[in-house]
């Protein structure tokens, strides 16, 4: 099952397509169509969690 990005809260993110980043910062400041994203993996790494959609 997957939920959406903006589900998450209090995460340092990095939002990866195609492997490219589309959107590296806050969960809560991230733009609403990729909080209502929904993702296919998250990985963590040092600060971040890399997510994949």
């Amino acid at each position: 099952m997957y939920i959406k990005i903006g589900d998450l809260k209090l995460l340092k993110i990095k939002v990866i397509q195609n492997g490219n980043v589309i959107y590296d910062g806050m969960v809560e400041e991230a733009p609403e169509e990729i909080k209502e994203t929904n993702y296919k993996s998250a990985t963590f790494q040092s600060d971040y969690v890399i997510i994949e959609i």
